[in-house]
C-alpha cells in the first residue's frame, strides 16, 4: 500500500485501530442459555472482592438479597437490567429458560427488586406503549374544551408522549385502568453503583462480557492484580454523583435544573484530581445550559469552578455585564497560572483584543497569514488528500497522519509502562489503558523510567530497534493507542529517523504529562522533503483554526519541527461538472425518515445540460404535514421504485461531478443514508449553495431557496418538488460561480 493512502487505512479502519487492523474469520460461538446471569454474577463477585472498602451497607445488602433469590428470579432480574427502560409490561416478557415468569416477578416484588409503577414513572410507562396505543387512549379520553389535541393521525410518538404527560391522567394509559400489569425496576441506585465501580462509567448492560465470550472483543491478560478504581468510599460516591449529574444534564427537566442550581455550591469537593475534573465538567455543563436559555444565573454557576472552560465563560460573561475590571483581573491570573494550554491561549488572546485593542486574535491572524494553494474543486470532499496529491506531483511525499502517528509512537515507546509494568493501574479485564494516563499522573508515577526512554532518542537507530521489538512482541494486543498496521509502523520509524535532534523527546514528554489534554489537535499532514520532516495543518474554505490545533502547532515549533498552516481555495473550472440535487423526504431525521423524490440537474460551463428525477417509494407512510408541504401523497409513490432500484442509475448520473444542494448537509445526508441501507458507500465532493451565497452575497435578509430565487429573479413555480427546486438551486449556483470566477481572475 502506498504511504499516500495511509489516511484511507486509518479512517476506514477506525475500529480496528483500537486493536488489530487484521481481520481473520472467527469460529462460531454459541452462548450458554443463562450467559447473562453468569456475567452479572461475575461482575458482582469482582466488585465484592476488590471493593470492600467502598461498599456501604446498603450496597452489600443488595448483593446478599440478589444471591438469595431463586434461579428464575435472578435470571429475570438480570434480563430486566439488560432491557431498555425502567418500566415493564408482564405480557412482553418471554424467556424460554425462565420456567415461571409470574412467580419470578412475585419473588422480585417480595425482595423489593421490582415495585409498582408510580406517577413519576409516567414517561417510561408511555415509552413502552406503541404510538397507536397512546393515540387510541387520547381519542377515548374526554378533554376540556380548551385543550388542543395533537394531530393524532400524523403526530410523532414523542409529541403524543409530551401531550399525555401534560393532559392525560396517569391512570388512563394503563390497561383496564389499573397499573397491575406493569411494574418498575427497583434498587436502581445500588445496581448503578455496582456497575459504576466495575466499569468506571454509568452502564446499563453487560454487553462487553458477551462480546468477549463471542470473541468479538479481546481482553488483555495482565500479570499484575487488578487495582481498585477508588481509594475511599467518599471519592467513589463523589465520582458516581458527578457521572449521574453529567448524564442527567443531557435532558434534565426545568425542575431538575432548579435543583441542580440550588445544590451546585454544595457539590462535593476533594483533593482527588478526578473528582476535581468531574466537578469542573458538571459545573460547566450546567452553566452552559443556563447560557443557552439566557438565564442570568449562568455567571454565578461558572464562577463556582476554576477549571477551563468555565473560566473562559466567566470572563466572557463578566465582559458582557460590563464588569471589565473583574474580567481583567481574572485574565491576568489565568495568564500567570493557566490550568491548561487552551486556557492560556484564550486568556492571552482575549486580553490583547479587549484591553490592548488588537483587532484580531492569534487564530485568525495565523489563518489569514497562511499560504494558499489552489486546487480543483472536484476534490472538495477530501482537502487533505487533495494537498497530498498536489505535493506528490511536485515530488514531495506526504501522509494524512493527524493524531494517529503520535498515538502510535507514544504507545510503542512506553508500552511496558502502559501495559506491562507492575505499577500499571488497570481496573478490570476490559480496561485498555492505565488510569494514571487519564488522570495526568503518568509522568509523576514513572518519571525516571520515562526520562530514561526519552534519552534514548539521542540515538534514533537504537529507538527504532526497540520499537521493532515491541511491535513484533505485542502485535495484535488490544489497546487504544497502537494500530498494528505495518504501513503505519514503517512511517513511524521514518519519523524517528528524520526528526530534528531532541524534538521527539520534547513532544513525548509533553504527552506523558498531560495525555488527555494534548493527545488531539496534531496537524493533518506529515511531509517529507529532502530527508526533512515537517507538519502542515490543512484548512479549506470556511474552516477555522481551533485552539487545541494552535497549541499543537506551537508545541511542535518549540520542539524544532517546521510547521505550517496551508489554506486550500477551490478553483472554479468552467468545464467542471456539477450535479445539483434536491430531495423530498418523509421528515427531517435521516435515521427515521426516507426519501420520496429526487431531482437532479447537471451543470457544465454555465449551462444546465441534463436532468434526472424520480419519485421514490419510501416504504412507509408520508405524514400529512409533509403531504401539505410537498404535494407528494402515498398514492403517488405507491407504484414508484424503491431507492435500491434507482441507486445505480442515480450514481451514474452523479459520476465525475461535484454534488451541490441548498443546505447540502440535509440532501447529502439522506442520499448517503439511503445508500448505506443497501450496504453501499456513498462519497462525493460537496458544495452547499447556502454557505456559498452567504460568503459571496453577504448581507441578504434571508438565504432560503424561496428568498434567494426571488432576489435573483429565478422561477420557482413548484417549490418543494425536487426537480423544480434543483433547477432553481442550479441557477443560484451559476450566480455563485460567476462571482467566484470574477474574484479568481483578480
Amino acid at each position: 500500500m502506498p504511504f499516500q493512502l495511509f489516511s484511507d487505512l486509518c479512517w476506514n479502519c477506525s475500529k480496528e485501530l483500537l486493536g488489530s487492523c487484521s481481520v481473520s474469520p472467527r469460529p462460531a460461538v454459541t452462548l450458554k442459555p443463562r450467559y447473562y446471569l453468569d456475567h452479572f454474577e461475575e461482575m458482582l463477585e469482582f466488585v465484592l472482592t476488590r471493593y470492600p472498602h467502598v461498599i456501604a451497607d446498603g450496597h452489600r445488602r443488595f448483593a446478599e438479597s440478589f444471591q438469595a433469590l431463586n434461579l428464575d428470579a435472578r435470571c429475570l432480574y438480570v434480563r430486566l437490567v439488560n432491557r431498555k427502560g425502567n418500566v415493564f409490561l408482564r405480557d412482553y416478557l418471554h424467556y424460554e429458560e425462565i420456567n415461571d415468569i409470574s412467580s419470578a416477578i412475585n419473588e422480585l416484588r417480595a425482595a423489593d427488586f421490582v415495585r409498582s409503577v408510580h406517577p413519576s414513572d409516567y414517561r417510561d410507562l408511555l415509552r413502552i406503549h406503541t404510538r397507536d396505543t397512546i393515540a387510541k387512549r387520547i381519542r377515548q379520553h374526554v378533554f376540556p374544551p380548551d385543550v388542543k389535541l395533537p394531530r393524532l393521525s400524523s403526530a410523532r410518538k414523542a409529541e403524543l408522549i409530551d401531550f399525555s404527560m401534560a393532559e392525560l391522567p396517569f391512570e388512563e394509559i394503563c390497561t383496564s385502568g389499573t397499573v397491575d400489569p406493569f411494574f418498575a425496576q427497583a434498587k436502581t441506585e445500588e445496581l448503578g453503583y455496582f456497575l459504576f465501580l466495575y466499569f468506571g462509567r454509568l452502564q446499563s448492560s453487560l454487553n462487553e462480557f458477551a462480546l468477549r465470550d463471542l470473541g468479538v472483543m479481546k481482553t488483555l491478560e495482565f500479570k499484575q492484580e487488578f487495582k481498585p478504581r477508588f481509594n475511599s468510599l467518599e471519592i467513589a460516591l463523589a465520582a458516581y454523583h458527578y457521572h449521574k449529574i453529567l448524564q442527567e444534564l443531557y435532558e434534565a427537566s426545568a425542575d431538575r435544573i432548579e435543583q441542580f442550581i440550588a445544590d451546585a455550591p454544595e457539590w462535593p469537593t476533594n483533593d482527588d484530581m478526578e473528582i476535581t475534573t468531574l466537578r469542573g465538567r458538571a459545573i460547566n455543563k450546567l452553566g452552559t445550559w443556563l447560557e443557552r436559555h439566557n438565564d442570568p444565573r449562568a455567571l454565578a454557576i461558572h464562577q463556582l469552578s476554576d477549571q477551563f472552560p468555565s473560566t473562559e465563560r466567566t470572563v466572557r460573561l463578566l465582559m458582557k455585564e460590563g464588569r471589565s475590571g473583574e474580567a481583567s483581573v481574572l485574565l491576568s491570573r489565568l495568564i500567570e497560572n493557566p490550568s491548561c494550554d487552551q486556557e492560556l491561549l484564550f486568556a492571552e488572546d482575549f486580553y490583547e483584543r479587549k484591553f490592548n485593542k488588537k483587532k484580531v486574535g492569534r487564530l485568525t491572524s495565523l489563518l489569514r497569514e497562511s499560504p494558499v494553494v489552489f486546487i480543483d474543486e472536484s476534490q472538495r470532499n477530501y482537502p487533505e488528500g487533495a494537498v497530498i496529491r498536489l505535493l506528490a506531483g511536485q515530488g514531495t511525499e506526504a501522509w494524512h497522519t493527524e493524531n494517529v502517528i503520535w498515538s502510535q509512537l507514544f504507545g510503542l515507546t512506553f508500552w511496558d509502562l502502559l501495559f506491562s509494568d507492575e505499577n500499571v493501574v488497570i481496573h478490570n479485564p476490559f480496561d485498555r489503558i492505565s488510569k494514571d494516563l487519564g488522570t495526568g499522573q503518568f509522568y509523576q508515577n514513572h518519571k525516571n523510567a520515562i526520562e530514561s526512554k526519552l534519552a534514548e532518542f539521542a540515538t534514533p537507530n537504537s529507538v527504532i530497534e526497540q520499537l521493532h521489538e515491541t511491535f513484533n512482541s505485542h502485535h495484535g494486543s488490544p489497546n487504544h493507542l497502537v494500530s498494528w498496521s505495518d504501513d503505519l509502523f514503517a512511517l513511524t520509524t521514518r519519523l524517528v529517523q528524520l526528526a530534528p535532534h531532541g524534538a521527539l523527546a520534547h513532544v513525548l514528554r509533553d504527552l506523558t504529562q498531560q495525555w488527555q489534554a494534548r493527545r488531539n489537535g496534531f496537524p493533518d499532514l506529515m511531509i517529507i522533503e529532502k530527508n526533512q520532516v515537517r507538519f502542515s495543518e490543512i484548512k479549506a474554505e470556511g474552516d477555522s483554526l481551533r485552539r487545541n490545533q494552535l497549541a499543537q502547532l506551537e508545541r511542535l515549533k518549540r520542539a524544532a519541527f517546521p510547521v505550517e498552516v496551508m489554506r486550500v481555495e477551490w478553483i472554479v473550472d468552467p468545464e467542471q461538472d456539477y450535479v445539483v440535487v434536491d430531495v423530498e423526504t418523509t421528515g427531517g431525521n435521516t435515521q427515521w425518515n426516507r426519501v420520496t423524490e429526487i431531482g437532479a440537474v447537471r451543470v457544465r460551463n454555465g449551462e444546465i445540460i441534463e436532468e434526472w428525477s424520480s419519485l421514490i417509494n419510501p416504504q412507509r407512510r408520508i405524514p400529512s404535514k409533509i403531504v401539505s408541504l410537498t404535494g407528494i401523497t402515498d398514492d403517488m409513490v405507491a407504484e414508484a421504485p424503491v431507492f435500491a432500484d434507482i441507486a445505480d442509475e442515480f450514481r451514474a448520473f452523479l459520476e465525475g461531478a461535484v454534488f451541490v444542494a441548498h443546505r447540502a448537509k440535509f440532501d447529502y445526508g439522506f442520499i448517503k443514508t439511503e445508500y448505506e441501507r443497501i450496504d453501499q458507500e456513498f462519497r462525493c465532493p460537496t458544495l452547499c449553495t447556502v454557505v456559498e451565497t452567504r460568503r459571496h452575497f453577504p448581507g441578504l435578509p434571508s438565504y432560503s431557496l424561496a428568498n434567494l430565487s426571488n432576489h435573483f429573479r429565478i422561477a420557482l413555480n413548484s417549490h418543494h418538488r425536487a426537480l423544480c427546486d434543483a433547477r432553481a438551486t442550479a441557477e443560484i449556483l451559476l450566480k455563485i460561480n460567476e462571482k467566484r470566477m470574477t474574484q479568481q481572475e483578480k
